[in-house]
């Protein structure tokens, strides 16, 4: 059994900001993505049942090296939070520095693992962007019991943000920002899907993971964003293994310009909200009351009967 539950679940497209406005934009993702780390690290660092076993990785693109940017900036980061303590490892262009991936077991409530990519680039004399650039998870949860029942609880918490502007009106170089984050399991099946778009030429998209088949995106470039927390629940019967991770990536960031700009943030962060196991109904069914008081009239009868012989 499992079930998705919107915790809380916002999403709107930024208003019109000043000409710094790439900067503030990217500022503004990277203070949400502080946060949502700040959160994970905060949480009172509680040891769950050692009967569920959690196992995780948060790498860069999985299908190869991360390709440098042309007359852009591209970063990133990983990081995983095990016990309570918080490793990193960081893109810059196309070095990464630290493991990658970056892996290990969780142990505590508010453990978990998190992926950021960000993005920007100015045309001009010459275009600028880059390359489709990916992060993805893996991720198991085993319930190594052989009696008791647990139900997992995990968040997954996602924020991301696109802009891209033509600077002259008229001319539709189609300047464009493209970010994706998403989750599945490893059959394939789609537990989280969020996309947003800004493109100059071709118009606007906009998917949120309430409604991931309907394109909720209006107008042309601009800046569009959405964030959210989802609740995942899984129950894991006794011997039970649920795994998570495809071909498909996580996280998806890709964007250029010509004459204009483009800007893009996308954060993705899993930790393990609750595991609790389940107890087993000790109150007796209706049924079982019927039998037991049969039982006591049968057994009183046949006391009277006695009595009366003796």
């Amino acid at each position: 059994m499992e079930s998705i539950k919107f915790k809380k679940s916002f999403g709107s497209d930024f208003k019109t900001l000043p000409s710094n406005q790439g900067s503030r934009l990217c500022n503004m993702a990277l203070a949400i993505s502080i946060l949502l780390g700040a959160h994970a690290g905060s949480v009172s660092a509680a040891a769950f049942d050692s009967n569920i076993v959690i196992r995780g990785s948060a790498e860069f693109d999985s299908s190869g090296s991360p390709s440098d940017p042309v007359n852009a900036t591209q970063a990133g980061s990983l990081t995983s939070i095990i016990a309570g303590s918080t490793s990193t490892t960081t893109l810059v262009g196309s070095t990464i520095t630290g493991p990658d991936p970056l892996s290990g077991t969780l142990s505590h409530i508010g453990d978990g693992f998190g992926i950021n990519l960000s993005a920007s680039g100015t045309g001009g004399t010459e275009p600028s962007g880059i390359s489709p650039l990916f992060g993805d998870y893996t991720f198991s949860i085993e319930n190594k019991s052989a009696v008791d029942s647990f139900v997992v609880n995990l968040q997954f918490h996602y924020s991301h943000q696109v802009e891209a502007i033509d600077t002259q009106v008229l001319n539709d170089n189609g300047e464009f920002a493209e970010s994706q984050i998403a989750f599945f399991k490893a059959d394939s099946s789609e537990l989280v899907f969020s996309k947003v778009v800004s493109d100059t030429l071709f118009g606007n998209e906009k998917f949120i993971p309430s409604s991931p088949f309907t394109d909720i995106g209006s107008g042309v470039g601009g800046a569009l964003s959405d964030v959210g927390t989802l609740l995942l629940s899984f129950l894991l019967n006794p011997g039970d293994l649920i795994s998570f991770g495809d071909s498909n990536p996580d996280l998806f960031v890709y964007g250029g310009a010509d004459s204009g700009r483009f800007s893009i943030n996308a954060s993705s962060l899993i930790t393990v909200d609750s595991v609790t196991k389940q107890t087993n109904n000790t109150v007796p069914e209706p049924e079982t009351l019927w039998l037991l008081a049969i039982g006591m009239v049968s057994v009183l009868t046949n006391k009277r009967r006695n009595n009366a012989f003796n």
